[in-house]
This record gives structure tokens, sequence and C-alpha cells, in this order.
């Protein structure tokens, strides 16, 4: 954000960034020879932090990228950093932690603005530590902004570690579900309370069966028995908008992502009925990350599954189609399944009669209720958690944006 489109608060002062910063020593430390371990943070231009043995630095610093994107950290302590890492320490009558919170306001500013070159463009300091900022004169109001931030930051870093706590517990409880299911009382069985007998997916509760995936779907659709519709699509059949075409890139963890999605006209995808889907299908990723899936709801049923997927219908008298698509995305008997069946020479692949041989345990429709009716109840909970810290994330920006231009005092 330009200073000049910013009005100067009382109180507050316009300065050059090299006025406010000292500049910390090169470090003589590559990515590349760093094997990420040890007991210091190791900074470099991208967004993770790895681990190194050697420390080059102490106290309250900043991390900046030098090559790539904007990208600035805060760190008080002893740490290590990559020749690709532009080291900041701020001068006395500068608050380091307000000094990274108006970095992190310019960022987008800074990435447009100062990183420039052919190829891979790198930050070019010069300019950067001329770009004028305004701040409060005293250190204490900078305190109080930094401190009111950081609250915010907590709070977000505590709502993720909640997102994380119940991942872990949703990857274990559905592993434990699926291999021992819930009695009829709701308690997970064991092999102390209740009896189990030998299968080709190993020991199993006595009340269930395997079953063939031929067993339970009644439709399982890929391109290779029909013929890939891919060379019937061409460059001209890609609208701005339309009826969706799903590709591989499209597919994320748990949903659709909709800026990798390609569209073809209604017309068009009459032409493709054979590939459309219905709510209640799993798409099933047939090359490369072999098994990624996701059951289609009914906001996405009609779109168009490409040629590098296969298409589950499931017999719901027999079976829940949620059954299906938690054994594929939890199970361990399935995924080793998986990783013995599909073609190993060049790329990952897997059709229809590989689908068809694979083994699920099968158990009776009420059983069957109880474990789908534990996870959607995790999974409101995990939706819940997150719309928080949506909230939280987007009341950070606007108070971001208060705070470090002054329009909000403290």
């Amino acid at each position: 954000m330009e200073i000049n489109k910013i009005s100067i608060p009382k109180g507050w002062r316009k300065i050059p960034i090299g006025e406010c910063v000292v500049e910390k020593k090169k470090s003589p430390i590559k990515v590349d020879d760093a094997a990420n371990f040890g007991q210091y943070p190791f900074f470099t231009s991208g967004e993770a932090v790895l681990q190194h043995d050697y420390k080059l630095i102490d106290g309250e610093n900043l991390y900046l990228a030098t090559g790539g994107m904007a990208n600035v950290k805060y760190y008080n302590g002893e740490a290590a950093y990559s020749t690709d890492t532009y080291v900041l320490g701020t001068k006395e009558n500068i608050c380091p932690k307000f000094m990274y919170y108006v970095l992190l306001f310019l960022r987008q500013y800074i990435d447009i603005n100062y990183f420039q070159g052919s190829g891979l463009k790198h930050l070019q300091k010069k300019d950067f530590k001329h770009h004028e900022i305004i701040i409060p004169e005293f250190k204490d109001e900078q305190q109080r902004i930094a401190d009111a931030l950081s609250k915010l930051d907590d709070s977000l870093s505590q709502t993720q570690s909640l997102i994380n706590k119940y991942d872990l517990i949703k990857q274990g409880l559905m592993q434990d579900l699926l291999t021992f299911g819930i009695d009829s009382e709701g308690n997970v069985r064991s092999e102390k309370t209740h009896k189990f007998k030998d299968s080709p997916l190993g020991r199993i509760p006595e009340e269930w069966e395997c079953a063939t995936f031929k067993n339970v779907a009644s439709n399982i659709s890929d391109y290779i028995k029909t013929g890939p519709f891919g060379s019937s699509l061409k460059g001209e059949h890609w609208k701005e908008t339309g009826v969706p075409v799903i590709t591989i890139g499209a597919l994320g963890e748990d949903e659709f992502i909709n800026d990798n999605l390609l569209y073809i006209t209604q017309d068009k995808a009459n032409e493709l009925y054979k590939y459309s889907l219905k709510e209640g299908d799993i798409l099933f990723s047939r090359v490369a990350d072999v098994g990624r899936s996701l059951i289609i709801d009914k906001d996405h049923a009609g779109w168009i599954m490409s040629s590098n997927f296969m298409r589950l219908r499931i017999d719901t008298d027999i079976i829940n189609p949620i059954i299906i698509y938690l054994n594929i995305k939890f199970s361990r008997q399935f995924k080793s399944q998986i990783a013995r069946n599909v073609n190993s020479s060049g790329r990952a692949v897997t059709n229809t009669s590989i689908l068809n041989s694979l083994l699920i345990p099968k158990m009776d429709k009420n059983e069957q209720e109880r474990i789908v009716d534990t996870y959607m109840r995790i999974v409101a909970a995990h939706e819940t958690i997150a719309k928080e810290q949506l909230s939280l994330y987007n009341q950070k920006q606007g108070l971001l944006s208060d705070l470090i231009t002054g329009k909000v005092r403290i």
C-alpha cells in the first residue's frame, strides 16, 4: 500500500523501512545443505520452517524471502536461516513484532513492486528499504498494536491445533471402526470382548463378511472399457462457464477445487451423459495418486468426470455409499490392496477389473448407520471449528489494516 494514499494520524510519523531495521549477516547455509534435523528452527524463502543443528542468530528477528515471492516470518530466539533469507532486526525505538505486522500488511505490495527479474524474481532490497511506512512515534503504542494482533494469532494457532487434533481423531477412529465396528450397544468391538474370525482381510467381527466391489457396486465405469472421451474434447470445447468437467487437479482432500475445473456447454455435456455423475456416486482417481476420491452430493450431480477417474455407483440396498467412501479414504487394508494391485511400471494405474476384485468388510445396515453417524458427527465438529478459524482470520485481516494504518488507535 502506498503511503501517500494513507493519512498520517496524530502522533505517528512517516519513515523509510531502512531507517527502522538493522540488516543481519548473510547466512553461509544453503537450503540444500540443511539436513532438516536439530534443535534450532531453520528459516528459508519457503513457507515451511525446517530444523538445523547450528544456530546463527538470537533474539527477535524478521525473516524475509529473497527469491520467488514475498514471505515474512517473526521469531524470538536462537535460530538458523538459509542464504536465500533476508534477516532483519529493528532499531531500538522500533518494536520488532510491530514491524513484522507492518511487513505482513505490505506483503502483497512488496511482492508486486519489489520482487523483480526474469525467471525467478528476487527482492530488490534497496528499493524495499526506501519504501516509506507510517508508525507510531512511541514504542509503547507499537507494542500495544503488536499485542492485540498477537492475541488473534494465538487464537488462530489454537484453533488450527484443534483442527489438527480432530483430523488425528478422525483418522484413528475411522480406522478402528472399519476394522472392529460398533456393536448394538454403541461400543467399539475388541477381541477381548467380542468374537472375531479369520478372513481374507484379516481378523474381522464374527457378524461381518468380506465382499468384493463387484458385489456391492451396481455400476463401476471407467474410460478403459468405454474409450476415453479426452480425444473428443479439444480447446474449442472449453468455455468460461457451463457444465463443470472434473480434472485430477480439481479433486481436493475433501472438496472440489473450483479454480481447477473446466467447463463445457450443456449440449456437449448431453453428448457425454455416460460420464455424468449422480448424487451418491463415488469419484475414484484411477491414475497417479490412485484411490483419491470424493462422494458426490446433490450440488455436484450432473458434473462430468474426466478420463483420469472411475465412477462407483453403489447398490444402496446392499451398502451405504459412505461406507465404501470411508474404506477408500481411511482403511489401511484397502490402501494395501490398492498398492499391491495397481500397475507399478511407469505411473500407477487401476481399472475396472482391479477395482471389482478388491475386498471390503460388509456389515448389516444398522451397523453401517452407526459408523456413518459417528463419522458425520466428527465432520460436523470439524466444520464448526473451521468456520470459527475463518471468522478469526477475517477479523485479523480487518484489524491488521485498521491498526497498521492508524485508522483504529489503541
